[in-house]
């Protein structure tokens, strides 16, 4: 067996400790990889671009359920453990609270007195070498035509505060796969995911710039890369302006209800 294929399936050494996954993930991704492969069909492009060694934020649009488990894959099969900032509601769910916290993801405590707290787990993980996975929309896209929307600066943070390099990663195919709402996936002819991964990136706060800007201009930044990479899936051209889900009258991430809204159909 070849030490990519061991690497890829984490098995013995082949990956430095920093990259393991864990027993829970180890243990889940021998189902879930092969349902997913047969599932979703996936088309990498760009899987190169995944660094080796070392940390790295990576940070994908949110399209439906299916994004966590397909850059889940897309990253443990590159040989690097799949370590997600999720919503700390999912922590709350029996049985699969527990197993989010043995497989070491890491909760983000909104809106509380505890909201720096994911932000400080973050960095440890960073530090260690970790890889990182972040949706920095923070919730499913409310543009109508299905782009990314202006996102958070928490990704932005970590990487001005550690030096990890950002990979921007853009997927389409997902919300078809598994609609919003939907309790299960809904697989049919002609549905099946593409990923594209950009080349990882530094960033650095300019002279000129307080931690606040510099945070904000990364963050924008990041958001075209990924929406111009989505672009590129979709032959498309992303719009000039991202919708800004802040101003939205509803919005589900806050605790208020989503209605009106109307989601286009994928191809």
């Amino acid at each position: 067996m070849s030490v990519s294929l061991l690497r890829s399936w984490d098995v013995g050494t082949a990956r430095a400790p920093s990259r393991r996954a864990g027993i829970v993930v180890a243990l889940a991704q021998l189902p879930l990889r092969p349902a997913l492969t047969l599932l979703a069909r996936p088309t990498w492009i760009g899987a190169e671009n995944v660094p080796a060694k070392g940390a790295v934020v990576a940070c994908g649009n949110h399209l439906g359920p299916l994004d966590a488990f397909a850059y889940g894959h897309l990253l443990q099969a590159q040989g690097i453990a799949p370590r997600f900032m999720a919503k700390d509601a999912m922590f709350r769910v029996p049985v699969l609270g527990t197993l989010l916290r043995l497989a070491r993801q890491i909760p983000v405590n909104r809106g509380t007195s505890r909201g720096s707290d994911a932000l400080d787990a973050a960095r440890e993980a960073l530090g260690r070498g970790e890889g990182l996975m972040v949706f920095p929309e923070g919730t499913y896209t409310r543009d109508p035509e299905l782009w990314p929307m202006r996102a958070r600066t928490g990704a932005a943070r970590l990487a001005l505060d550690t030096g990890a390099p950002l990979l921007p990663i853009a997927s389409w195919g997902g919300r078809a796969l598994w609609p919003v709402g939907s309790p299960i996936p809904r697989p049919g002819r002609g549905r099946r995911l593409e990923v594209r991964i950009g080349e990882p990136y530094t960033v650095t706060r300019r002279e000129d710039e307080t931690v606040h800007q510099a945070a904000f201009r990364v963050t924008e930044e990041l958001m075209e890369t990924i929406a111009a990479l989505l672009g590129e899936i979709r032959q498309e051209q992303p719009p000039t302006v991202l919708h800004d889900s802040r101003l939205d009258t509803h919005r589900p991430e806050a605790g208020r209800p989503q209605r009106g809204y109307r989601a286009v159909r994928q191809r």
